[in-house]
């Protein structure tokens, strides 16, 4: 009876009409398109759906799947699920392309209630995933598309983790960074192509454009800068820090490299530590090496156990060990050789091959090549050395002309040898700056200004010893050399002595010619040697020069032995006359017996 009402009211209303494809409603009589079964056309007028309070709504019985009613209540369209009433307006809000108003965050996001993943897609393919129950969050094409229960992983860029299945706790940002991992962990990796190829590796961070980007198993790696540390694979514990720094790294481990191109030929030297551009740059299989300033050990390749602190310092150094560099350019030429030490700027600069050398101070031992076993303390000390071996220097300048003499000892400021004189042999200069050694065998001890040299003994001489003397010869000559001898008094005049020997003046002081003042007693070796010559008596006591700028020098306690020897003679013709005194008072006795004897008689 219902329908059979409806259908009379459909046909007896104006705008109603009932074609073959459907129903229209329209008030131009225009049919209903083809594709629906009921078409409503209106500019003034909307369609009403049923309106119900919720109490009403679940009242429905049965409702059908997809029934919709207005809740009065709510004020929302509802539409039936076929187990539930859904809002509608809910599952209909969406974010606009163009930007949203009136948003609350509490309300409004992006994203899922419930625990499945969320998956983002370009042209339909991979784009990342939000994983709350993994904490895993991938970001990219392909970016963590192989995981399955790796955790915890953040991975940003295109292919970015794309391997992983099984790694855990790792960090990666930019394309291909940590592509290849699958079982690594605790990673981090920054910059395209970043850990690469690690497979398993853990504990590494690479920060810049191909950093670490062979590695493959090595573990606890850190790499900041492009291409640093690029081809290590299986290496551990390796820092290196700046462009290409361990670039060609392969196994060596436990390096530290700081500075552009720092180590950046090193294959398989291990304990390394360097800091600097170009530091060690060199280096393949060297191994305990510490290298910090600019090209420091830049050329070393296999040398080890070496220390070189500052610019350019053991620059051209090659396979040598156990040498300690600090200072620009310290031991800047060195080569070879081992167990060098040269502290201060350009200490040992030129030394190519020279061993067991040791300088302290700026330039000292400077132009040392091939010298060898020299210790040297001071400011340019040793400066000219070259092939010189055995040298000790202390001081400013001290042994500064020595060039190839050996077993020399100069201890005090400017303290050495005549610049004449560069290749003397076992001399020792201790504080004598005002007058060099110019010969072999000599000992210096004072200035031209020393006025007294003692101590709390007499000098001994082991040479004295009978068992060490051969040649001996009783040919000394007593009175007729002593009793040529002029002894004087004198004064010193340090100009003249100056003046003859050419070395320069020596800093002024309040005391430095206070000798002069003094009134000394001595002989003069000029009329010493003429003695020597009129006596027949090779004396040692003085010591004539070999050339104008040399003075003559005396040893006043060899004038003992002549002494000796007068005394004896004396003493001998003392004791001649002795006896020839008893002999004469014998003499006498008998005269004077003899006359007593002659007066009794005539008497």
């Amino acid at each position: 009876m219902r329908f059979f009402i409806l259908f009379i009211l459909l046909l007896l209303s104006p705008s109603l009409k009932i074609f073959a494809q459907g129903v229209s409603i329209s008030a131009d009589g225009s049919p209903s398109d083809s594709s629906a079964i009921l078409d409503i056309k209106s500019t003034t007028q909307g369609v009403l759906l049923p309106r119900m309070s919720s109490n009403s709504r679940d009242s429905i019985m049965n409702p059908a799947h997809g029934l919709v009613v207005f809740d009065t209540t709510t004020n929302t369209f509802y539409y039936y699920t076929g187990t539930l009433w859904s809002d509608l307006a809910e599952r209909l809000r969406v974010w606009s392309t163009y930007g949203n108003t009136d948003t609350d965050p509490a309300i409004n996001f992006i994203g899922t209630t419930d625990t499945f993943p969320l998956r983002f897609r370009l042209n339909n393919t991979w784009a990342g995933e939000l994983n709350a129950g993994l904490r895993n969050y991938f970001l990219g094409d392909s970016t963590g598309i192989s995981n399955t229960i790796g955790y915890k992983n953040v991975g940003i860029g295109s292919r970015v983790l794309a391997k992983n299945t099984v790694g855990n706790w790792n960090t990666a940002m930019g394309s291909e960074a940590m592509y290849s991992n699958i079982w690594g962990n605790y990673n981090a990796a920054f910059g395209f192509s970043a850990l690469d190829s690690t497979i398993y590796g853990s504990e590494n961070s690479a920060f810049g454009t191909q950093a670490l980007k062979s590695n493959v198993g090595g573990s606890a790696n850190t790499a900041t800068g492009v291409n640093s540390l690029y081809s290590s694979r299986y290496a551990d514990l390796n820092t290196a820090n700046g462009a290409y720094s361990l670039f060609y790294n392969t196994t060596g481990f436990s390096n530290t490299a700081s500075g552009g191109y720092s180590l950046f030929r090193n294959v398989s030297g291990y304990s390394n530590t360097v800091v600097g551009l170009n530091a060690m740059y060199s280096n393949i299989s060297g191994n305990n090496n510490v290298a910090v300033g600019r090209s420091a050990l830049l050329h070393d390749t296999i040398g080890s156990n070496n220390t070189a602190i500052g610019l350019n310092a053991m620059y051209w150094n090659r396979n040598s060990n156990f040498n300690t560099a600090l200072g620009a350019y310290a031991l800047y030429g060195h080569q070879t050789a081992d167990n060098s030490t040269a502290i201060g700027a350009y200490a040992l600069a030129t030394d190519v091959s020279g061993i067991e050398n040791a300088a302290l101070g700026y330039a000292s031992l400077y132009n040392n090549s091939i010298g060898n076993y020299n210790t040297t303390v001071g400011y340019t000390s040793l400066f000219s050395n070259t092939t010189g071996n055995q040298n000790t220097a202390v001081g400013h300048k001290a042994l500064y002309h020595l060039i190839g003499g050996h077993s020399n000892i100069a201890i005090g400021y400017d303290s050495g040898i005549d610049p004449g004189s560069p290749n003397v042999i076992n001399t020792v200069s201790i504080g004598n700056e005002g007058y060099y050694n110019a010969a072999n065998n000599q000992a210096f001890i004072g200035n031209l200004s020393t006025a007294w040299i003692g101590g709390q003994t007499t000098w001994s001489t082991y040479a004295s010893d009978a068992r060490v003397k051969n040649n001996v010869q009783e040919d000394v000559k007593g009175l007729d050399f002593i009793s040529r001898l002029r002894p004087v008094t004198y004064n010193l005049d340090i100009s003249s002595m100056r003046d003859i020997t050419g070395n320069k003046d020596t800093e002024d002081y309040p005391e430095k010619y206070d000798i002069e003042k003094i009134k000394q007693s001595g002989f003069l070796a000029q009329e010493v040697e003429q003695a020597a010559i009129a006596s027949g008596y090779n004396f040692n006591g003085y010591t004539a020069p070999k050339k104008n700028t040399e003075l003559y020098t005396m040893s006043y306690s060899l004038f003992v032995v002549p002494l000796v020897k007068a005394t004896q003679e004396l003493n001998s013709k003392v004791e001649q006359l002795a006896e020839e005194n008893v002999q004469l008072k014998s003499d006498i006795k008998e005269l004077i017996a003899r006359i007593e004897s002659l007066e009794k008689r005539d008497n």
